[in-house]
């Protein structure tokens, strides 16, 4: 038995947690190890004709209302189940089409019955490729195949193989290989009242709130869920939320804290934090519960037990109903907080000028604040009191045009809006500083001008400086009123408290620049100290 083997027993084993029965299966050699797998598992059925077997599967589909998967080798074969992937389509009907596929070394040089069979079916199927088995990623394929399952309608499952396509002799790899994520409706009223019996069962938990830009009942509802359960509330800077624990980056730094507050149940709203310190805490926990509103669900470790699709507030409201415990983790967060909160304001009065602080007051100062990606908001996620809206672009965490969706954001709202930005970001996109000059938008951009990519001191590649500062850093040398001056915006250049306060006060109601200069090289240690501070100042856990 080779590994091509347990991959394809996995994805028929993903099949039939979906409550698929039986298997439409076409001849070839590529898809050898699906076939017998599927054959294993499910109702074997037959056909020699692609066509013929995608209609079939979608007979079969309609009088069992169950998803039924249909198999094809690689090659032209899976064209031909296209005109009933469309009937599917149009009545909402789970055909999965599962074509076998060449490796990609076997692609675009000639080799025999291989084309590009990626969305082969346009828009009109939901499309996943299943990446070649291998023992790292099948945590990921089967829970890509549990998403695709639940879509709803007809999808196309891509599965690439190597040979050998027929079992050998010889042991397998130690793998994980666990069923995956459990997919719920918030429609479903039984399945809420289980998830609710299990967080009930599950005291010590916190409630994780991202980036989210949907303006409703959310902190009220989240608020109802962390008192019916004691569930504290860890809520990002972009989360909309300005109750619940800021600074949970730097309080689980302190290691004994970290092991006192460990959570055994996680409810997930919104999307990615910025803390890898604090995602890799969370994935500690035996229960993950993420609330799927839009766009990919946050599971990136493929750990939650359970995905539901809904609106979070009506999530949060259902779940509040029927849950019950008097968990210790919303008090003790509460008292790690204001621990933390008071050696910030400590370090920060008497601390030097910096990167963290400029987030810090730029965040104060905001009543609408847009924030690049990168350190910027990290910083403000880190050291920054919530308040204030903040919109961030961390769907992809790329620091191309924030000064422009800052712009959109003013244009949109008629409201003062300031952009925290890097020097690089801005450098990025200087047609947006150009947009908001023209369309004479209230815009303040602060830039933390540190000559570079101040984020790369923080990774490993730093410590390799024969090359850092050409290829990492990469340092630009740029005189940034020169931005100002072209633009027709006011310009100042600060570089303490006092004069970035006052910076932030001043507003003629146009295009306005800031620029903070600071120190690469000083950054670290900043961040060091702050932190040293914060864990200092927590003391031992009750």
């Amino acid at each position: 038995m080779n590994f091509n083997f347990l991959w394809a027993a996995a994805l028929a084993d993903e099949l039939v947690r979906a409550g698929a029965r039986d298997a439409v299966i076409c001849p070839g050699s590529r898809s050898a190890p699906l076939a017998l797998a599927l054959a294993d598992r499910l109702r074997p059925h037959t056909v020699i004709d692609e066509r013929s077997a995608a209609f079939f599967a979608l007979g079969a589909a309609k009088a069992s209302g169950r998803p039924v998967p249909v198999l094809s080798t690689s090659g032209s074969a899976g064209a031909h189940f296209y005109p009933a992937l469309l009937e599917a389509e149009a009545t909402g009907i789970p055909v999965i089409a599962i074509t076998a596929d060449r490796p990609p070394e076997l692609h675009g040089w000639g080799a025999p019955q291989q084309l590009d069979q990626h969305r082969l079916f346009g828009a009109h199927a939901f499309f996943a490729d299943l990446g070649l088995p291998d023992p790292p990623t099948l945590a990921h394929m089967r829970a890509t195949a549990a998403r695709a399952l639940h879509h709803g309608g007809p999808a196309h499952l891509n599965a690439p193989f190597r040979e050998p396509l027929a079992p050998i002799p010889g042991p397998l790899p130690e793998v994980r290989n666990d069923p995956a994520v459990q997919h719920v409706s918030a429609r479903g009223v039984p399945e809420m009242r289980e998830l609710a019996g299990i967080l009930s069962r599950h005291p010590r938990g916190v409630i994780v709130c991202g980036p989210r830009d949907v303006r409703d009942d959310l902190a009220s509802s989240v608020g109802e869920l962390s008192r019916a359960l004691g569930y504290a509330v860890l809520a990002d800077a972009a989360s909309g939320l300005e109750d619940g624990v800021a600074h949970a980056d730097l309080i689980l730094r302190n290691d004994a804290w970290a092991r006192a507050l460990r959570p055994e149940a996680v409810v997930r709203v919104g999307g990615a934090i910025s803390s890898k310190l604090v995602q890799s805490w969370l994935e500690q926990a035996r229960c993950t519960i993420v609330v799927h509103e839009r766009g990919e669900p946050v599971d990136p470790s493929h750990g939650a037990t359970s995905v539901i699709s809904g609106s979070a507030p009506e999530i949060c409201k259902a779940l509040a109903a029927s849950a019950r415990a008097e968990g210790p983790l919303r008090r003790m967060f509460g008292d790690a907080e204001r621990r933390a909160r008071g050696a910030l304001e400590t370090a920060f009065a008497e601390g030097a000028w910096g990167e963290p602080l400029v987030a810090r007051e730029t965040a104060l100062a905001a009543e609408l604040l847009y924030v690049a990606s990168s350190m910027p908001v990290r910083d403000v996620d880190a050291f920054a009191p919530r308040r204030g809206r903040v919109l961030v672009n961390r769907g992809l965490n790329g620091i191309d045009g924030i000064i422009s969706s800052a712009a959109g954001a003013a244009a949109a709202t008629g409201a003062r809006t300031i952009a925290l930005v890097g020097d690089l970001a801005l450098l990025h996109d200087l047609g947006g500083l150009v947009a908001a000059a023209r369309l004479r938008l209230p815009l303040a951009v602060v830039c933390v001008n540190n000559d570079g990519g101040g984020i790369f001191h923080f990774l490993p590649i730093a410590a390799h400086p024969e090359r850092f500062e050409e290829l990492f850093a990469t340092p630009h040398g740029l005189d940034l009123e020169g931005a100002a001056r072209l633009c027709g915006a006011s310009f100042a250049r600060v570089g303490d408290p006092r004069a970035l306060r006052s910076a932030l006060q001043r507003s003629d109601g146009g295009l306005q620049i800031i620029e903070a200069r600071t120190d690469r090289g000083a950054n670290v240690a900043q961040h060091r100290a702050l932190q040293n501070a914060v864990i200092a100042a927590l003391g031992d856990p009750p």
